[in-house]
């Protein structure tokens, strides 16, 4: 199986503090956390390590560890980090082939901090992830793949994404998509366009909110209605929305499969018909980077390869699960036999 990865690349540098080293402050009513630094204080960390990192690698990564053939579209510039990155992709397997260059901008890099939770503030220079262009498409050959994923795309390389959604049908792959809350919020006209090629979009509780009122404005006659007691939901601005009217709605609107996570509530995937309902596996977790493109990659590379919704979800579950249980993003990547031992388990 072939796979075509849009998004970025990066350079992760993962800064791990004890608790106690450094505090933290949780509100409550608003459901945030911060973590606090003395200024000027030197704060002693256990480990820093660098890694490679960013949504097209994260997830071309996934899939080679999965079997397929795994071509990232990142683009870099002509420095030094790139010839990091690259070596570290090759060693993944990965084919380079698609990779562009932007001698204009530095390789974007990352800073991530992890403490308590291990739900680490992440810093991030873009660089060269925000110039995709159209002529940029023009080098990539998709006529081949299997399977299309475009990750989160930063800048103006986020204007691209209706146009990969278009290569993406015109092969005849499964394209799928977990669009990010700043497409979501600052471009979400393009994010629905897409959405109209999709096999799969892939989105967390709190982008599904930040779609609402788009998908309102587009439909004057839309019903929200009020949701039963039972029924999972999504916490709009207007007030509380069914999960499974949203997915229903957003379905409407192209995607074959919409994939709600939503924390600790687990995953639902409505496939045009069943909301199904999977529920988080348990671990111990190191570091949350990397959950999402592990789980959303999973389950595209499931759902194409026949396994079934509820199959697919729960496969998609247990990668993740084991991605968190690792600080960096692709360590904890099971194979395909791995991932359905656990899953059959």
């Amino acid at each position: 199986m072939k796979t075509i990865t849009f998004g970025s690349a990066m350079i992760d540098i993962i800064t791990v503090i004890s608790s106690e080293s450094i505090e933290q402050i949780s509100l409550s009513n608003s459901n945030q956390q911060y973590l606090l630094v003395e200024p000027g204080r030197k704060v002693e960390a256990e480990t820093i390590t660098r890694h490679i990192g960013g949504g097209a690698l994260n997830t071309a990564i996934c899939f080679t560890k999965l079997g397929c053939e795994a071509s990232p579209v990142v683009k870099m510039g002509d420095d030094v980090p790139r010839d990091y990155i690259v070596k570290n992709c090759i060693d993944h397997g990965l084919d380079m082939g698609c990779v562009l260059i932007d001698d204009s901008q530095s390789t974007g890099s990352a800073v991530m901090i992890a403490s308590h939770e291990k739900n680490a503030a992440i810093f991030t220079q873009r660089g060269a992830n925000t110039s995709l262009v159209q002529s940029d498409l023009k080098k990539i050959k998709i006529s081949e793949a299997d399977i299309v994923h475009a990750a989160p795309l930063s800048g103006a390389s986020a204007n691209m994404l209706p146009e990969i959604s278009i290569l993406a049908k015109e092969a005849g792959a499964f394209f799928s998509s977990n669009p990010g809350i700043r497409q979501i919020t600052k471009r979400a006209n393009t994010v629905l366009t897409a959405a109209k090629n999709m096999s799969l979009i892939s989105i967390n509780k709190v982008e599904a909110a930040a779609l609402v009122p788009c998908l309102s404005a587009i439909d004057s006659n839309l019903d929200w209605g009020t949701p039963a007691k039972s029924d999972p939901v999504i916490h709009s601005q207007g007030g509380e929305i069914c999960l499974k009217k949203f997915c229903e709605t957003l379905h409407s609107h192209g995607p074959e499969h919409v994939l709600i996570t939503h924390g600790a509530k687990g995953a639902y995937l409505f496939d045009g018909k069943t909301l199904h309902h999977q529920e988080v596996i348990p671990a111990k977790v190191a570091g949350t980077a990397g959950a999402g493109d592990s789980f959303v990659s999973t389950l595209a590379w499931g759902l194409r390869s026949g396994h079934g919704a509820k199959q697919a979800l729960l496969q998609a579950a247990h990668n993740a699960s084991s991605v968190v249980s690792f600080v960096n993003t692709t360590d904890g990547l099971l194979n395909a036999d791995e991932l359905i031992i656990r899953a059959s388990s």
